[in-house]
């Protein structure tokens, strides 16, 4: 009878064989996984076990004031954080235990704190800030750990507050530097080897933004601003004032009666259409071609002006014949400029408006400036429409960039804050064009209702404007933008302003509402510069 024994013996050798074979892969797969897939993690977790890694937080720079003072700085704190797989007390006697120390932690982090009673909830960050010494006292306590944590500090607290906080977005790199690192070798139980070289990247500290807003100048105007409203029972108000041969903005704010929650600066992201305050860019381009004789006389201004199906009429209704170009922008004369438009053309009236930037960003050191893109075709209405001021639409900024040409002896020069930006001037009207528009405007405040509002001796060069509101393709009127710009004195201007009014209830008119506060505030400005 055969025997199965040498086939058995066979099938055992390659059965231990492949068991071989397969214990080799799998240790071959395994030392894989750890040396090649997990070995750089590994030798992370190592190094973090041998080397401890610190963060050094940079000095960060300040927003200062004209005069040096701090608007806005950095400061550094740390946050608490609790974990109870850590705890070796209870909760109550931890919370005694820091209470200790910032008497107001459980006060301010009742909501967190209830939650943290969740047993389920097992890491909670909490919002108290601690300085260093409350730190080192309770740093030491298991379950308790610490962030070091920078953030900004504002001394004369709201004042300018929007403005300061677009500066720090806008400078953010600058002001925060860049952050240092040091790795150091360490023993079981944390402490460092000096035995061990270390390792360090210097920190880089932050630099300091000195800006042109002077702190006396955006407190009156905050407060100018405010009282406005509240006086003529408006929407909302805005003003910047600006050195006009530099273009350094001394103070810029807004007001709503109504305050809402957002961030926005309404003198950059709010565009409106600016009125009559128009009207002295379009005559100085008039006059400037040389199309506008400077006794042109307006011998059709004694009726409405009809083009195609509309009626251009003036704001009060009020007909002025004969008008020399001084008493069409005395009396906001808007018949009277649509026939300074027809001698300037709209093609020379864009060239103007080019190079009075009206058709760009300023350019400021903030986030957020909306502009209105031009026009690609101009109707006959729009043509004459655009000589006072409707029709065309451009942000607060803008417009005070724009005007303040006059002022700085036909050069338009870029508004900013930063005290260091470099001054950019260009020039846009001839020297006798603006001798000429100089002596219109201080003729059109001497000698309209708004003078009852001027301070005896004081000189200026202004225009008041109304504008009504436009909506879905219309105009409302129901709803008004009352405006008054201007500098003074007409010669060597000391400051250049613009206030704007939304909706003023007890007047509809500029020159009723805006100009008053603006001779108002002038009054006082005057002295501190």
């Amino acid at each position: 009878m055969p025997t199965n024994t040498p086939l058995t013996e066979n099938n055992r050798s390659k059965i231990i064989l492949l068991t071989i074979y397969f214990c080799f892969i799998v240790i071959l797969g395994r030392l894989f996984y750890w040396q090649i897939i997990k070995g750089q993690e590994l030798r992370d977790q190592a190094t973090s076990q041998i080397y401890k890694l610190n963060t050094i937080f940079p000095e960060q720079g300040e927003i200062l004031s004209s005069d040096g003072f701090p608007l806005s700085l950095g400061y550094t704190y740390y946050s608490l954080s609790l974990y109870k797989p850590n705890f070796q007390q209870s909760l109550p006697q931890i919370l005694s235990e820091i209470s200790s120390v910032e008497a107001s932690f459980a006060t301010e982090n009742a909501t967190f704190l209830d939650k943290f009673n969740n047993p389920a909830q097992k890491w909670m960050d909490f919002i108290s800030k601690f300085d260093h010494d409350q730190m080192q006292k309770l740093q030491s306590i298991p379950g308790i750990e610490f962030t070091l944590k920078q953030a900004r500090l504002y001394p004369e607290k709201d004042l300018a507050i929007n403005i300061i906080q677009s500066l720090e977005r806008y400078y953010q790199r600058k002001i925060s530097g860049q952050v240092g690192f040091t790795r150091s070798a360490v023993d079981g139980t944390g402490e460092d080897l000096l035995t061990h070289i270390n390792w360090q990247k210097n920190e880089i500290d932050g630099q300091n933004i000195q800006t042109s807003i002077n702190r006396q100048i955006q407190l009156l105007s905050e407060n100018a601003i405010k009282d406005g409203v509240e006086k003529y029972q408006a929407d909302s108000a805005s003003i910047i004032i600006i050195k006009p041969q530099s273009g350094e903005i001394m103070a810029m704010a807004s007001f709503e009666a109504s305050p809402s929650a957002t961030t926005k600066i309404t003198n950059i992201t709010n565009i409106f259409e600016p009125g009559s305050i128009f009207k002295p860019l379009v005559m100085a381009a008039a006059l400037d071609t040389g199309n506008l004789d400077r006794n042109f006389i307006c011998d059709q201004c004694s009726h409405p002006r009809q083009i195609g199906q509309y009626t251009i009429s003036n704001w009060d209704n009020e007909l002025h014949p004969n008008s020399t170009i001084d008493d069409i922008i005395k009396n906001s004369d808007n018949i009277g400029m649509t026939y300074v438009m027809d001698k300037l053309t709209i093609n020379k009236f864009l060239v103007y408006f080019h190079k009075l930037k009206l058709d760009q960003k300023t350019g400021v050191e903030l986030s957020g400036e909306s502009i209105s893109p031009p026009k690609t075709y101009w109707s006959d209405i729009d043509i004459a429409t655009a000589a006072f001021g409707q029709g065309i639409a451009v942000n607060q900024l803008q417009m005070i960039q724009a005007f303040n040409t006059i002022a700085n002896n036909g050069q338009i020069v870029n508004v900013h804050l930063n005290h260091l930006s470099p001054i950019i001037t260009t020039p846009v009207y001839k020297n006798n064009t603006i001798t000429q528009m100089k002596g219109i405007l201080h003729y059109a405040v001497e000698n309209s209702p708004v003078n009852q509002f001027r301070p005896k001796d004081m000189d200026v060069c202004a225009k008041s404007g109304t504008a009504q509101v436009a909506v879905l393709g219309g105009y409302t009127d129901s709803s008004t933008i009352g405006s008054y710009i201007g500098f003074s004195p007409c010669d060597n201007p000391k400051f250049t302003m613009i206030i704007t009014i939304n909706n003023p209830r007890s007047s509809p008119w500029g020159s009723s509402t805006a100009a008053p506060m603006w001779f108002e505030l002038a009054q006082k400005l005057l002295p501190l510069l």
